[in-house]
């Protein structure tokens, strides 16, 4: 398992399953943790410097959520890329999402009109430098992903109930995880589309132009399923 070599401070003892569920999640995010990448208790033992049981409480958090898979007592590992759920990942997310918008709130508030708008400025960039590519890879895909869950964040702004934070930061970290690593595979063209509707309501300060933006991109997400489905291998071949 590629985790890294140096070995970071040992975690607070009151936080070690919180933390060490953080890490991992921030490091399958990032990709620091490839998919596919065996996680082997001891080589997460001499990286943490915890324990064994915080680690597999946290582990099992993270199977829940679909970020890791495991075959009892044969291995753990992160999980596979499987480009058909990214599209069904995304439906769920805005399904969620456009309950969200409060005029006056998020990224309708008018103290962060200003940073909400670079945030989509800065995701347009990264759009058009993965459209540019002649060949877009990891780097470019995850570079869309990473400025399309800045906005999010906007989006998604503060004092949401803990059960709608909880499922948002679940969801959302699998959907990084598979989307991102999708290169060319990743089909930007229905964020494209949102982003202007995006841009437009921030400026109107307008919810329901909000809503109807989210509800585009589910809807246009679902009609090009068929572009991000790949060939699955066996379930056999490991």
């Amino acid at each position: 398992m590629p985790v890294p070599l140096e070995r970071r401070r040992v975690i607070a003892r009151r936080l070690h399953k919180d933390e060490v569920h953080d890490r991992l999640l921030a490091a399958i995010v990032s990709g620091d943790l490839p998919a596919g990448s065996r996680l082997r208790d001891a080589d997460l033992e001499a990286w943490s410097g915890v324990s064994r049981t915080p680690i597999r409480t946290a582990l099992v958090r993270l199977e829940r959520i679909g970020l890791v898979e495991a075959a009892p007592q044969r291995w753990t590992r992160v999980a596979r890329l499987r480009p058909a759920v990214v599209p069904d990942l995304v439906v769920a997310l805005c399904s969620l999402w456009r309950d969200l918008p409060r005029a006056g709130r998020g990224l309708l508030s008018p103290a962060r009109s200003r940073d909400a708008r670079r945030s989509l400025a800065r995701c347009a960039d990264a759009l058009a430098a993965f459209r540019e590519s002649p060949s877009p890879g990891v780097v470019e895909s995850r570079a869309v992903v990473d400025a399309a869950f800045a906005c999010v964040a906007h989006l998604e702004g503060d004092g949401l109930p803990e059960v709608t934070e909880q499922l948002l930061r679940d969801l959302g970290a699998r959907l990084r995880h598979q989307a991102a690593a999708l290169g060319r595979g990743l089909d930007v063209g229905p964020l494209a589309a949102c982003l202007d509707e995006v841009d437009a309501a921030v400026r109107a300060g307008d919810p329901r132009l909000l809503r109807s933006a989210l509800d585009g991109l589910a809807r246009r997400t679902a009609a090009s399923r068929l572009a991000l489905e790949a060939p699955r291998s066996s379930w056999w071949r490991r």
